[in-house]
């Protein structure tokens, strides 16, 4: 076991259960969507931040602070980060999409939360994973329900945005969040950022083989017993353990 300071980031879809029905195919197309978008947001750390979890429609990401203001540069451009991948990979889906089941009609409702926190942490294994756990990590989790309104912004605790080299002239908002078991949490809440890392989708996404795309995967792939009977058992468990990880 070992104890470090760390930054704490955990990116979260906002507006992801509103879809979701007792249906399948509307079950499996919103599971397939919040993957992709999870996994664009994923490509977007910068070392050393890593993603340590996936937790549901969210992602823990962590960054020791093994040299000096290495990590806490590369948590702030993560951020930023996030925020660009995640908004055009939804421009993406939502241009390639060729289905009109709820959750593929209502891409554009999904939405990117980031809760910033910095504090300890113990790193310890389990099996051959890594875990961290620690008081700090439960204040991160805890900030995951505020007050803020809206659904695409930053939260982060004053302890984090101390180490941001942030730009002069954001408009930030600045208030206290009772957490449970924690008690009162100075923040900084910044909205502005996020909505002009809004990204345009790939060309790609746009014409033919992006839709063409889009049809094979949720109208093959996806539709239990007939993907695995078109495309083989084995390929289909490849690309499962693929996305598992």
């Amino acid at each position: 076991m070992a104890e470090v300071d760390a930054h704490i980031l955990l990116a979260d879809i906002s507006g992801y259960t509103r879809f979701l029905k007792e249906n399948t195919v509307t079950l499996s197309h919103a599971t397939q969507i919040v993957t992709d978008l999870l996994e664009a947001v994923m490509d977007g750390a910068e070392k050393p931040v890593h993603p340590n979890k996936v937790e549901g429609d969210a992602v823990l990401f962590v960054a020791p602070e093994d040299k000096p203001g290495q990590a806490s540069d590369a948590a702030w451009a993560s951020i930023q980060n996030f925020f660009s991948a995640f908004y055009r990979r939804r421009a993406e889906l939502q241009a390639a999409n060729t289905c009109p089941c709820e959750a593929c009609t209502r891409i554009d409702e999904l939405n990117l939360k980031v809760i910033s926190h910095h504090g300890r942490l113990l790193r310890h294994k389990v099996s051959r994973f890594e875990e961290v756990s620690g008081f700090d990590l439960v204040i991160a989790h805890r900030l995951l329900k505020n007050q803020v309104e809206g659904s695409r912004y930053v939260l982060s605790t004053e302890a984090a945005w101390d180490h941001y080299p942030t730009e002069d002239g954001l408009e930030v908002q600045r208030h206290e969040e009772e957490c449970e078991g924690v008690g009162m949490v100075p923040v900084v809440v910044l909205r502005d950022a996020p909505d002009k890392l809004s990204a345009s989708p790939s060309p790609c996404s746009c014409g033919l083989i992006g839709k063409l795309a889009d049809w094979a995967r949720k109208h093959v792939v996806l539709i239990p017993g007939l993907g695995p009977l078109l495309l083989g058992r084995k390929h289909l468990a490849q690309r499962c353990s693929l996305h598992s990880h």
